[in-house]
């Protein structure tokens, strides 16, 4: 089974969201896992029983005079069960740092939210070889310290930063090496079969390139809903198998 979640970012309005939720419940599809991340006041109007929600962040701080922020229990008791946590854009444009993360990651596990990580390196990094060296120190910084109990609700999105918003040429065997190594450092450090899947700058060519992996984080493609029906549709006959 696919796993395929859709981050909306800061987009769509309420008149938006529930055309495309009408949209994706008419959708015929199966074998697809699909999780749909939008933004905090979309959340109620989205439920639905074709697939999950997920919060595209999580406030560091537990309930408490923090305004503006949005606590894990709070999403918890809109029926969230998934959350995007380290996404580069956070550190980009809210200098949102690692200790922040391993705060946000407890956070949501303390209210059994399944964490959604996404690493992944810079062009800088990336030319110089750097890729699994930068997402391996990230993964240790904020994984190993979460209790083994609790470790298979974490999945990883490897999403090359450089990648992210720009239509570039992928490269299959580069993201089939990243994603190895990752899963390797997973089994390694008793996260032995949590899902790693790609995202950055996809097309649907690059879905078809990369079909055999668990699943994709999309961003952009993910806004239109015509587009997200023939994505669903192309995977189900798909053979990888994720057990959820």
């Amino acid at each position: 089974m696919k796993l395929l979640i859709c981050n909306w970012k800061e987009n769509k309005t309420l008149k938006e969201a529930i055309h495309y939720k009408k949209s994706i419940e008419n959708c015929n599809y199966k074998n697809t896992k699909l999780i749909i991340c939008p933004q905090y006041p979309l959340i109620p109007v989205m439920h639905s029983p074709k697939y999950f929600l997920g919060a595209q962040d999580v406030s560091e701080c537990k309930n408490g005079n923090y305004t503006g922020e949005v606590s894990a229990e709070c999403l918890k008791s809109l029926d969230v069960q998934y959350v995007i946590i380290g996404h580069y854009e956070r550190d980009l444009y809210f200098l949102e740092n690692e200790e922040k993360q391993r705060k946000k990651i407890q956070n949501a596990l303390e209210q059994n939210l399944k964490i959604i990580l996404p690493v992944g390196e810079t062009l800088m990094e990336y030319q110089l070889g750097k890729t699994k060296e930068v997402i391996e120190q990230k993964l240790k910084t904020l994984l190993l310290e979460i209790p083994v109990s609790q470790r298979t609700n974490v999945m990883i999105a490897y999403e090359p930063i450089w990648r992210v918003g720009k239509n570039l040429p992928l490269n299959k065997k580069e993201v089939f090496d990243t994603i190895i190594s990752i899963k390797q450092w997973l089994y390694n450090n008793n996260f032995p079969n949590n899902p790693v899947l790609y995202g950055g700058g996809l097309t649907l060519e690059d879905m078809q390139k990369l079909g055999e992996i668990d699943g994709f984080l999309l961003g952009n493609l993910s806004l239109d809903a015509e587009k997200m029906c023939q994505i669903l549709e192309n995977f189900q006959n798909s053979t990888n198998i994720y057990k959820t």
